[in-house]
């Protein structure tokens, strides 16, 4: 039984070790869209859809439904309001496309659901209206709201549309599902409605991340220990000199007889190019990085060859006419 403990122990004394001489950075990687949509289209309006025309009795169903329920009333007005802002706030930051109208514009239908597409004709007048090449619609807004003693939760379900008019179609139609937590610190707006509209907010995100290539906050791990100029490119990495940590890892590979320092410095290297866009050179120092032994190199060439891969296809979704 004292062998098995110590062994046990020796164990997770060497995952320590091999831990400790790693540390951790974040990069933000740009990844392709799930969908491309036409160079062409650059320009667009955000409309809400899911506003209800007076006089069908739905708002009162509605009401009802959210006293049943204990659901907030007209909590999904209120979120379906933050997704379109936000989903307006994203494409005004976008590179890819413009916002044509800051304000929220309010589509009321009679007799068609969130899930019944706007008719053609429709869509040509909105966009000539306000002369946007395209639309992008919040068609339905659902949430389910949870109280959590002085808290909320809420998962919330929306639809999206992307209208093309040039050609008279759809480009994309999803649905998104996501989910936000709220806590009341005196705040004047209750938690269950704050919630709904962080998850809605949420929602028009994962949306805009489907037609438009959008950045991912990533880790990557570096190699810390080995020499002194390892541990003073570490301290130049911490204070983000990336540039002065550079030059330290390429005198260790100049200077030092190890080849598993060597394969290290490499494998750090591959890291400085991949932050610098330089997937080429990156794929090249870590390509070293496996020949001088480093098989943890292997996974990271792996990630640097799908990023490579991609990037026709996001160059290809970024293209504007």
């Amino acid at each position: 039984m004292k062998k098995c403990i110590y062994s046990f122990s020796i164990l997770i004394f060497g995952m320590t070790l091999f831990q400790s001489c790693m540390e951790t950075t974040h990069l933000n990687v740009r990844h392709a869209a799930a969908i491309s949509i036409p160079s062409d289209l650059d320009s667009v309006v955000v409309v809400n859809k899911t506003k209800l025309e007076k006089g069908g009795g739905n708002q009162v169903l509605n009401v009802l439904e959210g006293i049943a329920t204990g659901e907030p009333i007209l909590g999904d007005k209120y979120g379906a309001k933050s997704s379109v802002e936000n989903m307006q706030r994203l494409v005004r930051e976008s590179d890819r496309m413009d916002l044509i109208h800051d304000q929220v514009i309010d589509v009321k239908l009679k007799n068609i659901s969130g899930t019944t597409p706007m008719k053609g004709e429709f869509v040509d007048s909105i966009c000539k209206e306000y002369g946007a090449d395209g639309v992008i619609a919040l068609e339905h807004f659902d949430s389910d709201n949870d109280n959590m003693g002085n808290g909320s939760s809420a998962r919330v379900r929306t639809q999206w549309r992307v209208y093309y008019p040039n050609e008279r179609k759809i480009i994309d139609e999803f649905q998104v599902y996501s989910y936000a937590s709220d806590y009341e610190y005196y705040s004047i707006v209750p938690p269950a409605y704050k919630s709904i509209s962080r998850a809605g907010a949420v929602g028009a995100q994962m949306y805009f991340d489907r037609i438009v290539p959008g950045f991912r906050r990533e880790g990557r791990t570096y190699y810390t220990n080995g020499s002194h100029e390892m541990k003073a490119a570490t301290k130049s990495v911490r204070r983000g000199d990336w540039d002065q940590a550079k030059y330290y890892w390429e005198v260790e590979i100049e200077s030092h007889t190890s080849e598993k320092i060597i394969s290290r410095a490499y494998y750090n290297l591959a890291l400085v190019y991949e932050i610098k866009d330089d997937l080429d050179k990156a794929l090249e120092y870590i390509s070293m990085s496996i020949e001088t032994g480093n098989t943890k190199a292997i996974s990271y060439k792996a990630i640097l060859n799908m990023r490579k891969n991609e990037v026709t296809l996001i160059e290809e979704q970024l293209k504007r006419e």
